[in-house]
């Protein structure tokens, strides 16, 4: 497994791609995917885990500092987000 092989796993993660739909764009042979998923997903500490968790919490980030952005620029739709984020990190 190579740094580009991680860092391929990490952008396609960030743009919110399931495992399965990463496993055929990195051409991992299909008798191979469900371990692959399987690392992605729940094998803590793999580097396939890392990249893949690395990458979709990057791109919830970057979500959830625009729906900030805009709650505090008084948008009526972020609002309720933002305060649902924070009732998540039981901040009151």
């Amino acid at each position: 497994m190579t740094e580009d092989y991680l860092k391929l796993l990490q952008d396609y993660a960030a743009a919110l791609l399931t495992p399965a739909e990463i496993a055929i764009l990195l051409g991992i042979p299909p008798a191979d995917r469900k371990n692959f998923v399987v690392r992605c997903r729940s094998q803590h500490g793999s580097p396939e885990y890392e990249a893949f968790n690395r990458g979709r919490l990057q791109t919830k980030l970057e979500l959830r500092q625009n729906i900030i952005k805009l709650a505090k620029a008084g948008s009526p739709a972020a609002e309720p987000l933002a305060l649902k984020f924070i009732k998540e990190q039981n901040i009151d």
